[in-house]
């Protein structure tokens, strides 16, 4: 299969449209908010458990920030962190905003009459959050939460992709797929025949040791997708 005329973008949600790290503190604000609030501190501000929770996050990443605040505060994981996990993960967020020029390439790409589509892994009241506060007056057509299908349809599955292209009223030859994530966001789209595009304002090096999970195309700024398609369609005719 050949990537055809494009008339379909879809994205990715998490540090594709936005920084995840965004929710990932809005989260840690709530669940040290709800420690305050019931006295589980340890004589311990809100603020100091957050700055806790941020500092661990930066050194050890997000695994064990849970479990290292219990300890801090002398509480029993066994009792307390499903709590805090499941506070995490069903907290509304309020202050997520989209990566600089990614609303203004978005808008274009909708004017130029391409339909927008999201692919997005996570617990599902957890994208589903982000995403009525993230796309919220955006034009995008259609959204697939990969939990809503089942676990094993995550990705790097090729079920959320052929289930976005019939939701577009598209076909993976005529759509393109914008991830972040070289350890699964490709996969599945390539072995369907899209476009695959690597959002990587970071210029992350990643060794690709399967072709099936490499993208085709590497990009670092949002308007480079607008240039791709335009490239891509005025070749494609």
């Amino acid at each position: 299969m050949q990537l055809d005329h494009v008339n379909a973008i879809i994205f990715d949600l998490d540090d594709t449209l936005y920084p995840e790290e965004q929710y990932v503190y809005s989260g840690f604000r709530a669940v040290s908010s709800w420690l305050s609030k019931v006295g589980l501190t340890n004589n311990l501000g809100s603020d100091e458990c957050f700055e806790f929770m941020q500092s661990t996050f930066k050194s050890e990443g997000r695994g064990k920030v849970f479990d290292r605040l219990l300890s801090h505060l002398s509480l029993s994981s066994s009792n307390y962190l499903e709590t805090l996990i499941y506070i995490y993960r069903t907290h509304v967020p309020s202050n997520l905003v989209l990566w600089n020029e990614m609303t203004e390439v978005i808008v274009n790409l909708s004017k130029k009459k391409l339909k927008l589509g999201i692919v997005t892994d996570g617990i599902y009241v957890t994208q589903k959050a982000k995403t009525d506060l993230l796309l919220k007056g955006l034009p995008f057509d259609a959204i697939v939460h990969t939990d809503s299908l089942g676990p094993q349809n995550w990705k790097p599955s090729t079920t959320p992709f052929k289930v976005i292209c019939n939701l577009l009223g598209t076909t993976p030859e005529h759509a393109v797929y914008v991830g972040d994530n070289p350890i699964k966001d490709f996969a599945g789209a390539n072995r369907l025949g899209m476009q695959t595009i690597w959002y990587n304002p970071k210029k992350k090096i990643h060794y690709f040791e399967q072709p099936d999970f490499k993208p085709g195309l590497e990009i670092n700024k949002p308007q480079s997708i607008i240039e791709f398609i335009y490239e891509f369609n005025k070749y494609s005719k």
